[in-house]
C-alpha cells in the first residue's frame, strides 16, 4: 500500500492597506480576528517589521498596544518615538491565526516579539498574498 504524500496546510493572508501613525484611528481596524504587523519607517523610505501578533479582536488589541499600560517595552518605545505603520489580515479560525503568527515570526524574527509564538502544532506552509 502506497503512503499518501503529506501536504502542508496553506494559509492565505490578504493584507490590509498600511495605516500610518499620522492617520491612526482604531475605527479603521475591524473588530474581527486576524494577524497583524507593526513596522517602523526607515530613513530612505523602507520599512522594517518590529512586531507580529494575532488577536480575536484586532481593533481591541491594536488599542492595547498603543495604551500607556503596554507591557512590551520594546514595542512601546518604538510606537512612541519612531514613525510607524500597521497592517492586518483577517483570519477567522484561531488555529490559522496562531500558525500564521508563528510563520511570520519565523520569517521575520521581529525584534519586539519577546516570546516565540507557539502556533497550533499543525504542519503549515504560509502563503502571503499582498494587496
Amino acid at each position: 500500500m502506497q503512503k499518501e504524500k503529506e501536504m502542508a496546510y496553506k494559509i492565505h493572508l490578504k493584507w490590509s492597506a498600511f495605516i500610518g501613525y499620522e492617520e491612526w484611528d482604531s475605527n479603521k481596524v475591524p473588530e474581527s480576528g486576524g494577524v497583524y504587523e507593526y513596522f517602523i519607517r526607515l530613513q530612505g523610505g523602507g520599512r522594517r517589521i518590529v512586531y507580529v501578533g494575532e488577536a480575536d479582536n484586532l481593533q481591541k488589541r491594536s488599542q492595547e498596544h498603543l495604551a500607556e499600560s503596554e507591557k512590551n517595552k520594546c514595542l512601546k518605545e518604538k510606537l512612541e518615538k519612531i514613525k510607524w505603520d500597521f497592517r492586518y489580515a483577517l483570519l477567522s479560525l484561531k488555529a490559522d491565526r496562531q500558525d500564521a503568527e508563528l510563520a511570520l515570526y519565523d520569517k521575520y524574527k521581529p525584534e519586539c516579539n519577546t516570546v516565540q509564538p507557539s502556533g497550533s502544532g499543525r504542519n503549515l506552509e504560509i502563503e502571503i498574498e499582498e494587496e
